[in-house]
């Protein structure tokens, strides 16, 4: 058994499962921990199962699972939300009422959607908003319009020129005939070209090979056979994504790149 000693907001992380626990806070004997874990994986009381709740009433009173398809556009749609609630908070936080009242109206056309559309797909893309001078361009390859339009309005609110590609094809055609990007973000289920072809794509070209490349998905690596080791991807972010964390992880390679390269 591991044993830590963790203060209160201090986290415990497992990166191969996308599993995080939280230490919320300590009262007397009591510990409230939060717990973030895949929808797939359920997280237990041990106590249960001294009070008589064998695997077989466990199995019976869980909530029905997803089918995957359904688990994969589900997450997607609390992904948009989660960035765009972000974004809106920046936006006003920032003063910019107009694009802070457009991301309102994106989020509750959103909202509305799922509620009228059990197949949980999202409403057509609205128009971009604009960008402004960044010193880092970060590629992001999302097929969902939704969710590809607030991530790139967050990473912008960041200081990021956001290029977008739908899918691995467009993410290709733009790698292959413009000045290479800062860092790659990428779905991995999309059509046409999905996320570990564009990456293997990606890392058999000499001269695109050591670019960094970052997965968005709400897949496991093990599923797709990439792990985060460099070789394939820098990195795995699970969906639903806090955005924050995203952009600070994104900062710290940006600033050891741009360090490098005044050397």
């Amino acid at each position: 058994m591991l044993v830590l000693s963790r203060k209160t907001e201090q986290k415990i992380s497992f990166p191969g499962l996308g599993i995080t626990v939280q230490i919320l806070g300590v009262k007397g004997s009591t510990v409230r921990l939060g717990v973030e874990a895949p929808m797939e994986v359920r997280v237990i009381r041990d106590e249960l199962k001294a009070e008589g709740f064998g695997e077989s009433h466990l199995q019976q009173t869980r909530v029905i699972r997803l089918p995957a398809k359904l688990r994969h556009e589900f997450r997607n749609q609390l992904n948009a939300l989660s960035i765009g609630l972000h974004l809106f908070k920046e936006e006003v936080a920032a003063g910019q009422h107009e694009d802070a009242q457009e991301t309102f109206d994106l989020l509750v056309a959103h909202l509305e959607h799922i509620c009228d559309n059990p197949s949980l797909s999202p409403p057509d893309e609205s128009e971009s908003k604009g960008s402004k001078v960044a010193e880092a361009t970060a590629l992001l390859v999302e097929d969902e319009p939704n969710e590809r339009e607030m991530l790139a309005g967050f990473l912008r609110m960041h200081g990021y020129t956001v290029v977008t590609a739908a899918d691995g094809l467009e993410a290709m055609e733009y790698l292959e005939s413009h000045e290479r990007p800062s860092v790659v973000l990428i779905d991995m289920r999309m059509p046409r070209c999905d996320g570990p072809t564009t990456i293997r794509r990606i890392r058999d070209n000499p001269d695109l090979q050591d670019i960094r490349i970052f997965a968005v998905s709400g897949s496991h690596p093990d599923e797709k056979s990439l792990r985060d080791t460099g070789e394939s991807v820098n990195g795995w972010f699970h969906k639903p994504l806090n955005p924050k964390s995203l952009v600070d992880a994104l900062a710290v390679i940006v600033r050891d790149e741009q360090t490098t390269g005044m050397c």
